[in-house]
């Protein structure tokens, strides 16, 4: 899989490192905003981690998806809501990561009888866009303490037999070791945004996205108290349905799937579509 970057264009206050994989705020609170290098394809996740927090400010992390190209380099407002959100009609949509109460969804609500269903599954390993990857990927990394550094080196000294997990399930969403991803999935003739927090899925965080007028590009506002932020890479293995979906999208215009002799179901699946 290529290796995901942050596009070039971004807030006054921002600096790009490690080969535009890191942003980092250098000062204020404000004029953070970065875009995803390239726009993102229907059921692939972006997902970033919390690396530096700064105190003495309000607020936090806000992450979403826009149609605004960054490619056009127009001009940035200082923050992403409400701003960049105001900024045209329905081309902007930006979820604000909260120390709790991110879940957008009731599973005992009037208004959805049924439990919830994620995107993600039940299992240990999840299949998106990008292929099969194990779901602690997606989780917060632990937060260290002096007890569990080795020799002052910054490792981890743990046994394999101590309970010790990759993944930490006490981390606050806006702490740092946070693991915060976006995607969107298509319904019908609009997409719906969901946000995903530590390996869980947030659910439908904004619906009725007219994906069609443009392309989706990720959005992060490295705001407030969040200070530098980093594109995570996930390590998938690729399933033979996505070769084959990219080999035939590879000869044929998107407009043309429609003609294809094929059944109804195969043609979704090429337009990225959910049965």
């Amino acid at each position: 899989m290529p290796v995901l970057r942050f596009h070039p264009h971004h807030g006054e206050n921002i600096r790009l490192l490690e080969d535009r994989v890191v942003s980092f705020r250098e000062s204020s609170f404000a004029h953070g905003i970065s875009f995803s290098e390239k726009p993102l394809l229907p059921m692939e996740i972006f997902l970033i981690e919390i690396e530096k927090n700064e105190r003495g400010w309000s607020g936090h992390l806000r992450i979403g998806l826009t149609q605004h190209d960054p490619n056009n380099y127009f001009g940035l407002p200082q923050y992403a809501l409400p701003d960049l959100a105001n900024m045209g009609m329905n081309k902007s949509w930006i979820f604000a990561v909260t120390k709790s109460h991110n879940r957008v969804y009731d599973e005992n609500g009037i208004d959805n009888p049924k439990p919830y269903r994620s995107i993600l599954g039940d299992g240990d390993f999840v299949l998106m866009y990008q292929g099969l990857f194990h779901r602690s990927i997606l989780r917060a990394l632990p937060r260290l303490q002096a007890s569990d550094l080795a020799d002052g080196s910054g490792l981890a000294n743990h046994s394999p037999d101590s309970g010790y997990s990759e993944y930490s399930d006490d981390v606050l969403p806006t702490d740092v070791g946070s693991r915060i991803g976006i995607l969107y999935m298509i319904k019908d003739d609009m997409a719906e945004m969901h946000f995903i927090l530590n390996g869980e899925d947030q659910g439908p965080c904004a619906k009725d996205i007219p994906y069609k007028s443009g392309p989706l590009y990720a959005v992060v506002d490295v705001y407030g108290t969040t200070k530098q932020v980093r594109i995570i890479q996930l390590s998938c293995i690729g399933t033979l349905q996505n070769a084959c979906r990219d080999s035939i999208l590879k000869c044929i215009k998107k407009s043309c799937i429609g003609q294809l002799p094929i059944p109804k179901k195969l043609k979704q699946y090429l337009r990225y579509e959910t049965a």
